[in-house]
This record gives structure tokens, C-alpha cells and sequence, in this order.
């Protein structure tokens, strides 16, 4: 498949993951109870795709280990990120959560040989100095526990990345997506329950909240995501995915009355630039 034909439902998927935090902040269960259904209602629509697609898990179960490390990657993002939205804003907490994208580049060119190409970092460069400016005006508001959280989010994510650039080669994705999210709700039910948070009990709108979190950012956003990168180095979706930051912001000032400030449209404008450009120069410089 070409690169040009993966790079639509890329966009789409920034699209979907863009709503998560909206319905995070909506949902008034604790954050590892919201990370720990919305995985696990992802497992469970992961296993219908898989079951009506026909796709089935590698017979050897080789690649499970490596599977499942994605699965505890996963679950730490989650569980950071969720948490983070307790402490800073919408715009703030999505933006130095998509800070993955430096932690990327640097893994995948130590781990995986795969270097983004000269004129694509130059569109990493300008949406990483538009994060900066949406995120030094936030920290001088005085959130920089919650931005910590989520810029451990954001290493972690990038792990899951990276993990699931190597396995996707080899594993179709809705095995993969039921695999990963299981494991990653397993662990983040254990962390609730460790934490005296109950699993049971809440109200209807709650577990609502919880199925359209697998379906729209969950099997929309992650999953489409993670198909992509059977096509396209990881570098370049961890680029994609800073598109988060301006959608996730919009959606804050729209629903949630959060304002944006001079520095956060300013910043989010530099995002989209850079993102617009670091995906042209990868596709006309390829060969």
C-alpha cells in the first residue's frame, strides 16, 4: 500500500483520538477506572472486528510477549494521561502528551534505525515550537504537576509506539488491538482495585461514556493508528498525532468553555504546519 493511502484514515484517527479528553472530563469515575473500561470495552470490540474479519493471532504465539509489553506501555499512558486531566487543562494535558513525538524519534532512531528525512524534521521542528509556546504560557499558571503527568503519558506512549512498530509486521491488527487493550485492562483493573477504586456501581451514563471512549478514540483513533504503522515509520504517526493538540483544544473551548489564549491559538497554528509539512516532505522525498 502507498503511503498517500494511509495518510486519510491517519487523519482520521487524529479526528477521533481528539475527542478522548472531552469524554474523559464528562466521565466522573476515577482515571484508573475510566482507562481500565475504556480498554477493556476496546478488547471487546477488538475480538467482534477480529471474529468477523477472520483475522486470527499467529498460531506460535511468538510474538505475545513483545504483544504484551505493548499492553503494560499502554496501560501506564493511560493511567498518566487520565490522571493528568485532574491537574491541568485540556489543551495542556494533550499537548505534552503528544511531546511523545521527541521521544520517538530519538527511540526509533537509536532502536529501530528509522530516521525521519531532512526536510520532514523541519516540520517536527515547527510543531515542536508551536508546543512549546502553547506550553510555556500554560506553565506560568502554575499546572506543571498535571503537565508532568501527562509528559510521562507521553513516554510511555511512545514505548507503546515503537513496541507496536516492530509486532504489527507480524500480527493483523484487530488480533493485536484485542490483545493489547486486554492486557492493558487487566492491569489497569488491578491498579483500581489496589487503589480501593470499585469496578461496579456506576451510573449508566458512566459506562456509556466508557463504550463510545473504545469506540470513537479507541477503535477510531488507537486502531487505525496502529494499522498505519504497518505502512508508515512511527516517526512519522508520532507527528501525525500532535494534530491532537489543536482538536482536543477546539473541542475543550467548545463543549467545556475552556478559552484558548493568544499563545495556545498562536501555537496550535505552528502544530498544523509543521505537521502539514513534515507529511508532504516524507512522501515527495521518498524514492
Amino acid at each position: 500500500m502507498t503511503d498517500q493511502r494511509v495518510y486519510l484514515p491517519v487523519f482520521i484517527a487524529i479526528l477521533c483520538v481528539s475527542t478522548a479528553s472531552i469524554m474523559v472530563r464528562f466521565a466522573s469515575a476515577p482515571p484508573l477506572v475510566i482507562a481500565f473500561y475504556r480498554l477493556g470495552f476496546t478488547a471487546l470490540l477488538g475480538c467482534l472486528l477480529m471474529a468477523f474479519s477472520g483475522q486470527k493471532y499467529p498460531a506460535q504465539g511468538l510474538y505475545l510477549p513483545r504483544v504484551a509489553l505493548s499492553g503494560l506501555f499502554l496501560a501506564l499512558h493511560f493511567g498518566f494521561w487520565i490522571t493528568s486531566l485532574s491537574y491541568t487543562s485540556v489543551a495542556s494535558s494533550v499537548l505534552f502528551t503528544n511531546l511523545q513525538v521527541v521521544f520517538v524519534i530519538i527511540l526509533s532512531a537509536l532502536l529501530l534505525k528509522e530516521k525521519i528525512r531532512p526536510g520532514a524534521a523541519l516540520g517536527v521542528a515547527v510543531a515542536l515550537i508551536g508546543s512549546a509556546v502553547i506550553g510555556g504560557g500554560d506553565i506560568s499558571r502554575g499546572r506543571l504537576g498535571g503537565d508532568l503527568l501527562a509528559l510521562a503519558s507521553g513516554l510511555f506512549f511512545a514505548a507503546y509506539l515503537l513496541v507496536g512498530r516492530r509486532v504489527r509486521d507480524e500480527v493483523e491488527i484487530w488480533p493485536y488491538t484485542t490483545v493489547v487493550s486486554g492486557v492493558s485492562a487487566l492491569l489497569l483493573a488491578l491498579a483500581a482495585v489496589k487503589s480501593g477504586h470499585p469496578l461496579l456501581g456506576y451510573a449508566p451514563r458512566e459506562y456509556a461514556l466508557f463504550f463510545f471512549m473504545a469506540l470513537v478514540p479507541g477503535i477510531g483513533g488507537h486502531a487505525m493508528l496502529n494499522w498505519a504503522l504497518k505502512y508508515v515509520k512511527a516517526p512519522l504517526i508520532s507527528v501525525s498525532i500532535l494534530g491532537e493538540s489543536v482538536g482536543a483544544s477546539l473541542l475543550a473551548y467548545l463543549l467545556l468553555n475552556e478559552s484558548l489564549a493568544w499563545f495556545q491559538l498562536l501555537g496550535g497554528a505552528l502544530v498544523i504546519l509543521g505537521i502539514s509539512w513534515a507529511v508532504s516532505r516524507e512522501t515527495t522525498s521518498r524514492p
